[in-house]
């Protein structure tokens, strides 16, 4: 991939992807980039200090593109605050699925231990977004009886671990169907049947 003219910064950032997505995070160095972009060695610095600067910018456009995603994918559920919950997690599942250089900047050691200001606030609008999901489920009678920390805490351990393992070929699940196996795992996670019912009257039951 040879540069020619344009926004360095942005061909970086593409290729940089790229390369994540081959050799994963471990095969990204900004000499490298520069010598695939064909550019000095010098020129990266003008935009990215050092590799970690570089991560974490990667990190901060994939929480945004998380998020737009996970918004998106709440909308098309519709009203129902615990379709729009679910939604969140497949979503976030098919952002890792289909950016996995992003998906594995965001969560990359390097990135967690040296997040800047501007990944912190990527992070908490992501994070965010997930606990108006939990709340609005929670208020609509998905698991009333758990508190809301509790629930924010099972969504992200949840909706990250999935990503992580259906994202990544490394894990040879037996399925021919990987979004059908994306559905069933959101499925545990959250269902309309995992709710509390309170019909009125002295019928007071719980489906679980």
């Amino acid at each position: 991939m040879a540069y020619h003219h344009g926004n360095l910064r942005e061909a970086l950032l593409e290729r940089a992807a790229e390369v994540i997505a081959e050799r994963g995070v471990e095969g990204l160095s900004l000499r490298g980039l520069a010598r695939d972009l064909g550019v000095s060695h010098a020129a990266p610095s003008a935009h990215f200090r050092d590799r970690r600067a570089l991560l974490c910018e990667l990190a901060r456009e994939g929480f945004r593109r998380s998020v737009d995603a996970m918004r998106a994918g709440a909308a098309a559920a519709g009203p129902d605050p615990v379709a729009r919950y679910r939604a969140l997690g497949r979503s976030y599942v098919q952002f890792a699925r289909d950016n996995r250089s992003y998906f594995r900047a965001l969560n990359h050691p390097e990135v967690q231990a040296h997040a800047d200001e501007e990944v912190r606030e990527a992070r908490a609008a992501w994070l965010a977004t997930l606990r108006d999901g939990v709340e609005a489920a929670r208020a609509s009678g998905w698991h009333p009886e758990v508190d809301v920390e509790t629930l924010l805490a099972f969504s992200c351990a949840a909706a990250t671990g999935a990503a992580q393992v259906l994202s990544d070929s490394a894990w040879a699940f037996a399925a021919e169907d990987v979004d059908a196996l994306a559905d069933s795992v959101l499925d545990l996670v959250v269902h309309r049947s995992r709710t509390s019912v309170v019909p009125t009257g002295e019928d007071e039951r719980k489906v679980s």
